[in-house]
């Protein structure tokens, strides 16, 4: 991509062997006069290999041929169909803006041979004092003269680029980023073009700059710098403006609609795992844009306005947010502003809710646990999204308070029932950063000891990016808490990047198959052999495997097929609350005693 490869270099025509051959094209209408200089340059000490033209037409002819490259040339002056020095600047441009031009003329002065030296010639030589010596030391001076250009060349491109690009990334500084935002509006102002100004702070990567030193942050910039300009069109510019953030220019996006689709894929791209001195980094991305036409043609409104839209996302719920393009808009951003103190009043008001969600034997359709998601539906607000919650929960000082809050509710619901449902589980996501808490594990068993809960039917799930993040932190934690009876799943497993010598390494006891494998293996083998790896696999190792995302019949009888036993999902229940569960289990239970088929008990949990 154009904003991101490294500087400009000219093409290497150093000669890197002193007795290199020379492609000399010699360029005189006298047969005669050819011919002389032929033969000197044949005696000179390097091998030149010699092209002779006998006009300017034949000359342009040759240098027009892409197969045909000169290190030299010599030209006349007096040629049958023009003067030669008018191809002077033809030369420069086709063969090379550095080529040594040697003019070799029979008639010749002082002021003709300086006027010749001022058009672009190398050195002026004339035919009647012509000998094998001057020919060979005007090939020494002009290859010296070339190499001398090129270096002159190489090292202004190299200062220019330097002064504008980032010197650790080799993007576009805030000075060259400028420049094309500028010239992006006054081309779209003219011809009506569309572009998009995004802004992006990385998130988290203050923790690793602060933990594991500049290098793993240098790493993470390098990384993230380099998967933006590899993904993104070589018309849009890539910019890092400073320290984590970074300002992109996509041309040629006219809707919202496109806009936020390429904000998601940047988010996602962004959240990928960094590899560095064998440890797996996660970073995320908060990202703001601007439209235009839509907001205007003005840089600095276009840059401010995605600025404004990156902080809103930082502080919000959406990693990625579009800036309002009226008040009413902006108001409503505002509101979304105090959604976290909204959110901070509801925990310490328990007004949280969690929706549990039944795990089935697939074979005979016993409950044999369920797992606890979290909902909240604030007065006055629209109802916020179970994904958008734990987000932005995760980027917050809430995220402990928001933790104590779900083991407590959670358990405590669980111990009201855990004697009229024996035989079943609970399972509690937990994030990844609740692992660094050094009171974490002492919190998590005093909380199944207040309540009473039986540990081996409390199952905490971890995402991949749990177990690899900081995989000597993760493992000690799993083994302090397997050793106080809790079991551990992998959540989403397949998802990421897991490596299976993690299973080997950790005290894991259940694996979920990620949704998107579980509802296309109908129609994808790869999925259907990776089902079956995976029960081969936890069979194996004595792992329960669990399928999430089960949505229809055809699944779920494919997965037993398969040899999957369990399994969740819509189709056998959507999440329901506490109160609904317990209705939902009432009517499964008797369905499953009355000698009911798997679709009516499916069906029953509908009316709820």
């Amino acid at each position: 991509m154009d904003d991101s490869e490294p500087s400009p270099t000219l093409p290497d025509t150093t000669d890197d062997n002193k007795n290199g051959q020379i492609n000399a094209l010699i360029v005189d209408d006298d047969d005669v006069d050819r011919e002389k200089l032929v033969r000197m340059l044949r005696t000179c000490p390097r091998d030149v290999n010699v092209v002779e033209a006998a006009s300017q037409a034949e000359a342009m002819q040759i240098m027009q041929d892409e197969e045909n490259h000169f290190d030299i040339v010599f030209l006349d002056f007096g040629l049958r169909d023009g003067d030669g020095r008018d191809l002077v600047p033809k030369i420069h441009e086709q063969v090379d803006p550095d080529c040594p031009i040697i003019a070799v003329t029979g008639h010749g002065s002082a002021q003709i041979a300086a006027d010749s030296i001022k058009s672009g010639m190398t050195e002026f030589l004339t035919k009647r004092f012509l000998c094998p010596e001057k020919v060979a030391a005007s090939i020494e001076e002009g290859i010296a003269w070339r190499q001398y250009r090129q270096d002159v060349r190489r090292a202004e491109e190299e200062l220019t680029h330097r002064s504008l690009h980032d010197p650790l990334t080799d993007l576009p500084n805030r000075t060259l980023f400028f420049d094309r935002l500028a010239q992006s509006c006054a081309r779209a102002k003219r011809s009506g073009d569309c572009f998009a100004v995004l802004m992006i702070d990385l998130d988290r990567f203050k923790e690793i700059n602060d933990s594991l030193g500049h290098a793993a942050g240098d790493v993470v910039l390098q990384t993230v710098a380099r998967r933006l300009r590899t993904h993104l069109r070589e018309v849009d510019t890539v910019s890092r403006l400073g320290g984590d953030e970074f300002a992109l220019l996509l041309q040629n996006i006219a809707t919202v609609d496109a806009a936020m689709a390429m904000g998601d894929k940047i988010v996602q791209l962004i959240e990928q795992p960094v590899i560095h001195d064998n440890r797996v980094l996660y970073v995320g991305g908060s990202l703001g844009m601007a439209l235009c036409p839509q907001q205007g043609f003005v840089p600095a409104a276009l840059l401010s306005a995605a600025d404004n839209a990156m902080y809103e996302a930082k502080a919000g719920l959406e990693k990625v947010r579009l800036a309002p393009a009226d008040r009413s808009e902006k108001l409503n951003a505002q509101d979304r502003k105090g959604m976290l103190q909204n959110l901070e009043d509801a925990i310490a008001r328990r007004t949280v809710s969690w929706y549990w969600q039944p795990k089935i034997d697939l074979r005979d359709g016993t409950v044999i646990g369920f797992e606890a998601l979290v909902r909240w539906d604030p007065p006055n607000m629209t109802k916020v999204p179970a994904e958008q919650l734990i987000r932005t929960v995760e980027q917050s000082p809430l995220i402990e308070p928001f933790t104590t809050l779900c083991l407590d509710t959670v358990l405590g619901q669980f111990a009201s029932v855990q004697e009229l449902w024996p035989g079943t589980s609970i399972s509690i996501n937990v994030s990844v950063r609740m692992l660094e808490r050094p009171g974490f594990v002492d919190n998590v068993l005093a909380m199944i000891t207040h309540h009473g809960v039986t540990p081996e039917r409390v199952i905490l799930e971890l995402t991949e990016t749990a177990l690899i993040a900081h995989p000597a932190q993760a493992r000690r934690v799993v083994e302090r808490l397997h050793r106080g009876g809790v079991r551990m799943s992998i959540d989403d497993f397949g998802a990421g990047f897991t490596s299976f010598g993690y299973l080997r390494e950790f005290a894991i006891d259940e694996i979920k198959i990620d949704r998107s494998f579980v509802s296309r293996c109908t129609e994808s083998r790869f999925d259907q052999s990776l089902v079956h790896s995976l029960v081969v696999l936890c069979d194996s190792l004595d792992i329960a495997l669990i399928a999430e995302g089960i949505e229809t019949d055809a699944v779920r009888d494919l997965l037993v097929s398969l040899g999957c036993h369990a399994g969740q999902g819509y189709g056998i229940s959507h999440p329901l609350s506490f109160l609904e569960l317990r209705r939902w289990m009432n009517e499964w239970r008797h369905t499953s005693i009355t000698g009911g088929d798997s679709t009516t008990s499916r069906d029953s949990h509908q009316r709820h």
